[in-house]
């Protein structure tokens, strides 16, 4: 029995997990094609530069709404103003509490070529999502369940060099 049927899921929470692993099995299938066409390293290339330009055209949008709330952009109102459903990423579930890390592992197996990949999509958006919102901090993943961790852990620091405009993923 698997972690999310020992847990009983709302149907509100059940239906945001499942938008989510759409949204997951599309960034699959999307890298699929890029490997497929295009190698491994030049795919992971597009990927990221694929995922930067999300994050961005994300914050972006976030950023405009925090400023029309007179919020500064901080840690404290990403995580109020954040458009994700976060009421899908449920603790309980363990190693399967992120609806798109629980899809994607059911990939490793068939593409191991994937397990860099999935990673890649957290660091590159997470890491984006906080430098461009805050312009003043950077992220960290200290643990990941993607990587074999039990959780997700994180990290933010303050950097000089995101203050100074440059993002740790720009390409």
């Amino acid at each position: 029995m698997s972690d999310i049927q020992k847990y009983e899921l709302s149907k509100e929470v059940e239906g945001i997990r499942s938008e989510c692993r759409q949204f997951a099995m599309l960034y699959y299938h999307l890298c699929k094609v890029l490997a497929e066409d295009l190698g491994i390293d030049m795919a992971k290339e597009k990927a990221q530069k694929i995922l930067y330009s999300l994050s961005i055209d994300r914050t972006q949008k976030l950023r405009e709404k925090a400023k029309k709330l007179n919020l500064p952009c901080t840690l404290d109102t990403f995580n109020q103003i954040n458009d994700l459903p976060i009421n899908g990423w449920v603790k309980e579930l363990g190693k399967n509490h992120c609806p798109y890390a629980e899809c994607w592992v059911t990939y490793f197996e068939e593409s191991p070529w994937f397990r860099e990949f999935a990673p890649l999509y957290c660091n590159v958006i997470d890491t984006t999502n906080i430098e461009n919102f805050t312009r003043c901090l950077t992220h960290q993943l200290t643990k990941n369940v993607l990587t074999g961790d039990n959780t997700c852990e994180r990290v933010y620091i303050e950097s000089d060099i995101v203050k100074s405009g440059k993002f740790t993923y720009t390409l």
